[in-house]
């Protein structure tokens, strides 16, 4: 797999921007990530044939793509941690490259300060992070150390982060129309069946039913069945995704926060509330509370602070840090202009630990 410091950045900071219809279709896919174009054409007062041209246009030039995301409930099947990874001088390109081959490492990211590289790792329990970690990632060559810090509840993730491009009853229509049918169910079993659907999906989460079901070697009903059972287990979901800067969302920042513990997670579900937040979880360490939200440039970054210290008087920045370049996002790897290159599927339920994921 080629090494994102080395792609071809002739069009970085020249690629066509993502313009106000685009980002009312992105929405309106983010509320709905698999709905027809006849069903998205009315709520957003465009025709059919307008809005699947203007989806060919995102997705020929990598701009925007549908995938799949961790539900509400994922902790209930899997292990997160936030990995800060250091390294020793000059090795940074190459432990990149292998982070972002890795099925485990779902998102890898450069830091403004502290570690080198800040991973979200998943794996199916506690034990194979452990093995992860200790066996796998720390005997790596390049990797100086690592800290990890354990997940133990996740307010709100990057698949639930929205645009908002569409008024309230747009946005009401779309998300009547993809409400899921049937009661939430609890703790599902992940076959391999839907290990090979999850994958597809991961890389095209508007993938046609029939080939689904080819690819997973099932038949279409049973596909179906099973999307149904994951989406309403709350395992996972379904996202649409974009080029960030393209929209105007140049700066990502991580907040590394404490919280009294017996107000972790009232604070944590307050939090998980503002606009610009992609991710908000408790973490196990000196920091327990992580943010991390979308801005227009670091100048908004003090305001947002002190939104969050308005509305959370319990919170308390420990540290504040920029992400300087993504190199991979829920598993998708990404250009420096944060366009989709390729895509990882993120198989957190691969057996054995990390071994059977080297690359692209």
């Amino acid at each position: 797999m080629q090494d994102n410091d080395e792609l071809d950045d002739s069009e970085y900071g020249t690629a066509r921007s993502i313009d106000e219809i685009d980002l009312r279709i992105i929405n309106a896919l983010q509320w709905s990530p698999r709905s027809t174009w006849d069903a998205l054409a009315g709520p957003l007062g465009l025709d059919a044939a307008t809005v699947a041209r203007h989806w060919r246009r995102l997705e020929r030039e990598r701009l925007a793509w549908t995938t799949i995301t961790p539900g509400p409930r994922i902790l209930a099947q899997v292990s997160t941690a936030l990995l800060e990874i250091t390294v020793v001088p000059g090795a940074r390109g190459s432990v990149t490259e292998v982070m972002t081959g890795r099925p485990h490492a779902v998102t890898v990211e450069v830091p403004s300060a502290g570690a080198d590289l800040l991973v979200t790792a998943a794996t199916a329990t506690y034990e194979q992070m452990t093995r992860l970690v200790v066996d796998d990632l720390g005997r790596l060559p390049g990797v100086a150390s690592i800290r990890t810090h354990v997940v133990s509840e996740w307010f709100t993730e990057g698949g639930a982060w929205r645009l908002n491009a569409l008024g309230p009853g747009e946005r009401g229509e779309l998300a009547s129309g993809s409400r899921r049918v049937g009661e939430r169910r609890g703790r599902t079993t992940i076959s391999a069946t839907d290990r090979a659907i999850l994958s597809a999906l991961a890389v095209d989460g508007r993938t046609p039913m029939r080939t689904l079901a080819e690819i997973a070697g099932a038949g279409a009903a049973t596909v179906k069945r099973r999307i149904e059972a994951l989406l309403a287990a709350e395992v996972v979901g379904l996202r649409c995704e974009f080029a960030h800067p393209a929209a105007g969302f140049a700066v990502l920042v991580t907040l590394w926060c404490t919280v009294p513990v017996e107000r972790l997670t009232t604070t944590g579900r307050v939090v998980s509330r503002e606009p610009e937040v992609r991710n908000c979880f408790a973490v196990v360490g000196a920091a327990n509370l992580v943010v991390q939200a979308w801005l227009h440039s670091p100048a908004e970054v003090p305001d947002f602070e002190a939104r969050l210290l308005a509305r959370c008087p319990d919170l308390a920045v420990r540290d504040r840090v920029l992400v300087l370049r993504i190199h991979k996002l829920a598993g998708h790897i990404l250009d420096r202009a944060g366009r989709k290159v390729t895509t990882v599927p993120p198989d957190v339920w691969l057996p054995g630990g990390d071994a059977g994921g080297s690359g692209a």
